[in-house]
């Protein structure tokens, strides 16, 4: 079985899976919190990711300073840890290999337990490096030399990040006269495609039944009225970008959380959906979007995020479509 990080997005098709309603909204300190619902009574939860699984004494340390409910999330949950939530209604758990969730003191069971049985192979990882995968972007969608101070601005990242990026893409990048320039833009796209991980945070799924591009520009259209900042991305953005193929399923970004049911969507789990929600943690796509668009009005991702999350969606003609960003990219083209 391929290893896998879990997710908080994880956690989310589980329990809606098992009937829950879930949306996210920012936090200054943690990123992003998730707001559960079910049988009438929304909570506010601190979720816990864990890649192995923890125990009793684990819970109750957690447990000792929230000030919210907190929500564990684990590959397999222990029994001591399904005791303990079982006595404190303020400790959740989703067990993700076998589809358990324990809330409010209760075992509830997801429809696909039976089918998915065996807990994910999980490696342990360092934290995600999107500061350097912004740098990336940023020698990407330019291909003119320019000072570290201007990939700073470019990346969303301090003049340091971008000094120890440089310094970790030696034989990719080299500092020319003008400034610094990718040596190869061809192999630099490859290797971001290769290592970029995504841009964590919590996503959720929903079904729309109007064309992709309009469900997306339609929680965009929702986002500028509540002044909350949007992103499209995937298929969607590609349609703006290099149009190819008929868009899958729309990608959005936002910068908090939104009631998507109000605009006529349901929620549902990652194989039925048309259009997935993501409140990100790797704040530098408003960067790299704002940086590639070059104009007040930005709506999309940059193209480079744009073709992974095409990448992601899939299908037979994923990789022509990629072809046609990648094109777009590296011919030094504009929205």
């Amino acid at each position: 079985m391929p290893t896998s990080t879990i997710t908080e997005s994880d956690a989310v098709e589980v329990l809606v899976a098992a009937g829950f309603d879930v949306s996210a909204r920012p936090h200054e300190r943690r990123g992003v919190d998730l707001l559960v619902s079910r049988d009438g009574e929304t909570a506010v939860v601190d979720v816990k990711v864990r890649q192995k699984t923890i125990y009793e004494w684990d819970a109750l340390r957690l447990l000792e300073n929230a000030h919210e409910r907190v929500l564990i999330v684990v590959p397999i949950a222990s029994r001591g840890l399904i005791d303990a939530a079982k006595r404190d209604r303020r400790l959740g758990v989703v067990s993700l290999g076998n589809r358990l969730v324990i809330w409010n003191r209760k075992e509830i069971h997801s429809p696909d337990a039976i089918a998915k049985t065996h807990a994910p192979t999980v490696p342990g990882r360092r934290r995600n490096p999107w500061g350097r995968w912004a740098i990336m972007r940023a020698y990407l969608l330019n291909e003119k030399p320019r000072s570290q101070l201007e990939l700073a601005e470019e990346a969303g990242v301090t003049q340091s990040a971008v000094s120890k990026s440089n310094s970790i893409l030696e034989g990719l990048v080299v500092r020319s006269p003008s400034g610094w320039r990718a040596t190869d833009r061809l192999a630099l796209w490859h290797a971001f495609m290769a290592e970029y991980a995504g841009p964590g945070g919590i996503t959720t799924y929903w079904y729309g039944l109007d064309a992709v591009t309009d469900q997306s520009n339609s929680v965009a259209a929702a986002g500028a009225s509540a002044g909350v900042q949007i992103l499209v991305s995937g298929d969607s953005a590609a349609d703006q970008l290099a149009p190819w193929r008929v868009p899958a399923r729309a990608v959005v970004y936002a910068a908090s959380g939104m009631a998507l049911g109000k605009l006529g969507f349901a929620q549902t789990t990652d194989e039925r959906a048309t259009l997935t929600f993501t409140v990100p943690t790797d704040h530098t796509i408003w960067a790299t979007a704002a940086s590639w668009s070059q104009r007040g009005d930005i709506s999309t991702v940059d193209p480079v995020i744009a073709a992974w999350d095409v990448r992601r969606t899939g299908g037979p003609d994923a990789d022509e479509a990629i072809e046609r960003i990648r094109d777009l990219v590296l011919t030094g083209g504009r929205s």
